[in-house]
């Protein structure tokens, strides 16, 4: 009995193994914002080689600069009223550890939102671009902001993210990616990592634990957060 629960465990890591091979890698996944005009970016939802759950959306925000969204995080966004008029909906609670006036790396953003249905308590700790990517796309067109996020009731981070906001004759085009189930835990040594990343950062643990349907629900939050943002900006940057 015990060989037949072996071999059957044995067949089924196989084939998810098998089909996690036919998939896109993550690395792919993060060059896409290294080509001109990010000609590779395509909005949609779906799992990638590593397992992780790669998010991405697409919001043309007309009558808005590169410069106008950096603003929004680095100067003007301070009080839970601010992250309201956001998402009036989704959005509940905010506040900032480690910010400095007029800047952003290094801060964390910490907030209660609704994302499909349930409350996520996080804290997104804005890093440089290359920390994320592996290199920096900013440019005199384009303004990129990336992070980890983290839950707030713990030290465990459990994504990565990027927000490019590329200007355009009309606006800006800004493009955001998310890949769920990145995890490690900031608060650890650096060989405690390791061990938490051999257990959880691999193709089944990462199906086991990050859906598509989260990824769905995700990608639905940002496009609507994003175009209340698109809506706010021109008239509160114009009034600054």
């Amino acid at each position: 009995m015990r060989g037949f629960l072996f071999f059957t465990l044995l067949l089924l890591i196989t084939f998810v193994l098998v089909i996690q091979f036919k998939l896109p890698s993550r690395q792919n996944s993060l060059q896409d914002f290294n080509y001109p005009n990010f000609v590779n970016f395509k909005p949609g939802v779906q799992r990638l080689r590593d397992g992780t759950v790669e998010v991405s959306s697409l919001v043309n925000m007309l009558d808005v600069t590169s410069n106008m969204f950096n603003w929004w995080f680095s100067d003007y966004l301070q009080t839970s009223e601010h992250y309201k008029m956001w998402h009036p909906e989704d959005h509940i609670w905010m506040d900032w550890d480690h910010k400095e006036p007029g800047k952003i790396i290094g801060s964390h953003h910490l907030v209660h939102e609704y994302i499909g249905g349930e409350l996520n308590k996080l804290r997104i700790q804005f890093a440089w671009p290359q920390e994320i990517l592996g290199y920096d796309p900013n440019d005199e067109n384009t303004v990129v902001l990336c992070a980890r996020v983290g839950e707030l009731d713990s030290s465990l981070n459990i994504a990565e993210m990027c927000h490019v906001a590329q200007n355009t004759s009309s606006g800006v085009e800004l493009r955001s990616r998310f890949w769920l189930g990145v995890v490690s835990d900031r608060e650890a040594a650096d060989w405690q990592n390791f061990l938490l990343s051999f257990v959880v950062n691999n193709p089944i643990s990462r199906r086991l634990t990050v859906s598509e349907a989260q990824g769905i629900a995700l990608q639905k939050h940002c496009i609507e957060e994003m175009s209340y943002l698109a809506d706010l900006l021109p008239t509160i940057y114009n009034l600054k």
